[in-house]
């Protein structure tokens, strides 16, 4: 019979010959509760089932939660509309009591006066413009500017509404450059700081949407600019070949919206495009710029018309139409009143704009700052009304019975009273509900609108 002591000593010697593996210092070892992120080993890596259905919607790895377009907060929508009633019911604090800057009364006031501005000047004018720029937004917007004629002025038009909203909203603003390939918005901006554009960001799409991404290493690929809004390049690669599509847009949108609090988007020219498409279909606010020239009032038309036929009336119809003064703006300005656009409004023609050279906000002379500040007022304004508008809460969950029943609406009445800009070649005569074609100009052998 084998002593009890002497098994003991046994074992302990076959332990201490045991040279399979390293000792483990049990009383080093740190352990953590294993959490839902936790990737979970697979026993066979022959097993694994790669999804191609996912692969296709997701090539950059974003993650579908990160696609999916997030609802605003009730909260955030309630803060919107007290705001906006609060701008409605006083001032803001300063607006109409701060010393004068412009005028007479600013030349007084550099002499150590304090006269205060007219309450109708246009100086407390900018002033609120200013206010109104800085009202909460519920959610990301995206603000498109698009007008497929070129020479229009959407990529001054970007520049210019992404500096005013990032100078007065502290920063936080993006100017994306959404060209399929090879756009100017990173030539017109004050500084541009390497070569870093769209692809940078796609490359590391799937790291800057993980819980480890973070707002800095967004900023890596981006040309922060004085005004502190930031600028999302195009491809400008000499040869290149890739463009820019439905996919890579989407990718993007769910970094930008991530880690910024508003996009401006250049769309480009090329209107079949697929990132152009992919862009005016999840548009929060749309601003057509033009000009007094009949083949940029007509694109602007037909590009109305296309995104009421895509089924985004809303957008449409409430898309700020920005007229440069030159040219004809008045018979511009008359071409939309007539085919019912909502918001027209005038801007002065800059030399500086219309060229071809950097846009510095600091060197641009007063009434374009000024007129550019009420665009931006503008646009911000039909942004909060659209966010706001799309996720209206249910206040009660009763809803009383109507004793009278509307009419119901014809649905070809509304499609004929859309911007049909094509009606513009039926001759002088041609009508819509809302358009109706401008008069034949004085050279009768030519046709006219």
């Amino acid at each position: 019979m084998i002593d009890e002591s002497e098994q003991i000593d046994e074992i302990d010697g076959d332990t201490s010959e045991y040279t399979a593996e390293d000792p483990v210092d049990l009383r080093r070892q740190r352990l953590r509760p294993r959490t839902e992120t936790d990737p979970v080993p697979a026993s066979d890596p022959s097993e694994q089932v790669v999804d191609s259905t996912t692969e296709t919607l997701d090539p950059y790895g974003v993650g579908s939660e990160n696609l999916a377009e997030p609802m605003p907060d009730s909260r955030e929508i309630a803060a919107v509309r007290e705001a906006r009633l609060a701008m409605l019911r006083t001032p803001a604090p300063g607006v109409e009591t701060e010393a004068a800057q412009w005028g007479w009364r600013g030349r007084l006031n550099s002499l150590g006066l304090r006269l205060r501005p007219h309450r109708l000047s246009g100086e407390v004018v900018y002033r609120r413009a200013v206010e109104r720029i800085r009202q909460p937004v519920p959610g990301t917007p995206l603000l498109v500017v698009a007008n497929p004629k070129g020479g229009t002025g959407v990529t001054p038009a970007v520049v210019l509404l992404s500096a005013l909203l990032a100078r007065h909203r502290g920063g936080q603003v993006v100017g994306w450059d959404a060209n399929e390939a090879c756009g100017t918005l990173a030539d017109r901006v004050a500084v541009c700081t390497g070569a870093d554009s769209v692809w940078d960001v796609l490359g590391n799409a799937g790291h800057l949407c993980s819980a480890n991404g973070d707002a800095s290493g967004l900023g890596r690929f981006l040309h922060r600019q004085p005004t502190l809004e930031e600028i999302l390049a195009s491809d400008n690669a000499p040869g290149g070949t890739a463009c820019i599509g439905a996919a890579e847009c989407a990718a993007i949108w769910a970094v930008l919206r991530r880690h910024r609090a508003m996009v401006v988007a250049d769309t480009g020219n090329n209107d079949r495009a697929e990132g152009f498409r992919w862009v005016i279909e999840h548009a929060t606010a749309l601003v057509v710029p033009v000009i007094g020239r009949r083949d940029a009032v007509l694109s602007a038309l037909r590009l109305l018309d296309g995104i009421a036929d895509a089924g985004r009336e809303d957008l449409a119809a409430a898309a700020v139409i920005v007229l440069a003064e030159l040219g004809d703006s008045v018979m511009a300005a008359d071409a939309f009143t007539a085919a019912g656009a909502r918001t027209v409004l005038r801007v002065p023609f800059d030399p500086v704009l219309a060229g071809g050279d950097r846009i510095v906000v600091a060197r641009l002379p007063r009434p374009t700052i000024a007129a550019w500040t009420q665009v931006a007022a503008t646009v911000v304004d039909a942004a909060a009304d659209a966010l706001a508008g799309r996720h209206i809460p249910l206040e009660s969950e009763f809803v009383p019975e109507s004793h009278w029943a509307a009419r119901e609406v014809d649905r070809s009445s509304v499609k004929s009273r859309r911007l049909l800009a094509y009606a513009m070649h039926e001759g002088p005569n041609a009508m819509t509900g809302q358009f109706r074609v401008p008069a034949v100009p004085s050279y009768p052998d030519q046709p006219g609108w």
